[in-house]
C-alpha cells in the first residue's frame, strides 16, 4: 500500500498531462491544421514517455532500493540519464525521420513540461 501512495502523485500528473495534451491538440488542430497538431502532439509525447519513464523508474526503485541510499541514488542517476536520452532520441526522430515542424514540437513538449513542473509545485 506504501508504494500506491508513492506512485499516486505520479500519476495524477500524467492523467492532467494526457488530458491537457488532447484538449491542445484538438484546439490547434481545429485552428493551424492538421500538420501542427500532428508535431505538438508529438512534442507532448515526448514529455509523457518522459513522465511515464519516470514513474516506471519510480516503481523499480522503491522495489529494489528500499531504504538503502546508495542504491536509490543510483536508481536517481540512471533515470535521469535515460530520461535524456529519450528525450534525445525522440526529438531526433521527430526532427530528422518524421521531419516535423519544429515549433509546434517544441512548443507541445514545452507545455507538457510546464504542467509537469506546476503539478510539482502543487504536490511541495
Amino acid at each position: 500500500m506504501e508504494q500506491l501512495t508513492r506512485v499516486e502523485p505520479i500519476n495524477r500528473l500524467l492523467k492532467t498531462q494526457f488530458i491537457a495534451l488532447i484538449i491542445i491538440v484538438a484546439c490547434v488542430s481545429w485552428l493551424q491544421g492538421k500538420d501542427v497538431a500532428i508535431a505538438l502532439s508529438f512534442g507532448g509525447m515526448i514529455s509523457l514517455a518522459n513522465t511515464l519513464l519516470l514513474r516506471w523508474h519510480l516503481l523499480k526503485t522503491v522495489k529494489k532500493a528500499g531504504a538503502n541510499p546508495e542504491l536509490n541514488l543510483g536508481g536517481a542517476f540512471r533515470c535521469i540519464a535515460e530520461r535524456w536520452f529519450l528525450t534525445i532520441a525522440m526529438f531526433a526522430v521527430g526532427f530528422a525521420v518524421l521531419e516535423l515542424s519544429p515549433l509546434p514540437l517544441l512548443l507541445g513538449f514545452a507545455a507538457m513540461q510546464i504542467i509537469l513542473f506546476i503539478g510539482h509545485m502543487r504536490q511541495a
